[in-house]
């Protein structure tokens, strides 16, 4: 089976999601090229890695995606989607610490991502 590598970034013309190959030109900001369009220029600080995996709804889960953990009784829990050391998976929301994705399956859903809805996750 092969692995799927791609991208995704907002465009630096219309905010929407483009999804792609990353391309790192010198002196420009990165692109994302899908295979429709070609060379649209994305916002650096808006890409993200696709896992490889998908939510329990079978949406693609990205680097910066927000997933719903669960409720608590008084508040919904969620966790950003990272990497670290080449690895990625959740970002603990009390601890900060990466729990690798090879040691806790996607189970949930994708609420948002840390770009379109950061309140989801809040600093303490």
């Amino acid at each position: 089976m092969n692995r799927i590598i791609k991208f995704r970034g907002k465009s630096v013309l219309n905010d929407e999601w483009i999804y792609g190959d990353l391309v790192h030109r010198i002196n420009i900001p990165k692109t994302i090229s899908p295979v429709q369009i070609n060379g649209i220029g994305v916002k650096e600080d808006t890409v993200g890695q696709f896992t490889g995996l998908y939510d329990k709804n079978g949406k693609e889960v990205y680097e910066g995606d927000i997933l719903f953990i669960g409720n608590n009784g008084d508040k919904n829990i969620y966790n950003e989607v990272s990497i670290k050391d080449g690895c990625f998976g959740y970002i603990g929301e009390w601890s900060h610490k990466i729990m690798p994705f090879c040691y806790y399956n996607v189970t949930e859903e994708i609420a948002g991502n840390i770009y379109d809805n950061p309140e989801l996750i809040k600093e303490e």
